[in-house]
């Protein structure tokens, strides 16, 4: 299974798979990502509420995506195939697409 983002401008930049605050995770993306990586929901994810409905991805101490992969400046993402419908989707609000617009331009300028 290729795991790679697939967009060059993404790979150069991952600004949406670094400091994000919350990707929520449904259980089916849990067990899709469970059996991609072997890995058990707690070490990729973080309960949010008291009765274990709601999960959000964890993230690096330096603020990366749990599954995001650096190699000489160029990002992969280790679950691309089963990434959440929140990274699937993004950008999907007007001020994301901004932000995302802004960084794609700044890398293409590089």
């Amino acid at each position: 299974m290729k795991n790679n983002i697939t967009n060059e401008i993404c790979q150069k930049c991952a600004g949406c798979c670094k400091d994000y605050p919350y990707v929520r995770l449904s259980r089916s993306e849990i067990h899709a990502l469970e059996k991609l990586t072997g890995l058990p929901l707690d070490v990729f994810s973080n309960q949010k509420d008291e009765d274990g409905e709601e999960y959000f991805l964890n993230f690096k101490d330096n603020g990366d995506c749990f599954f995001l992969n650096e190699n000489n400046g160029s990002y992969s993402c280790s679950v691309y195939e089963s990434r959440s419908e929140t990274c699937r989707n993004y950008p999907s609000k007007p001020e994301q697409i901004a932000v995302c617009n802004s960084k794609q331009e700044m890398v293409l300028l590089k």
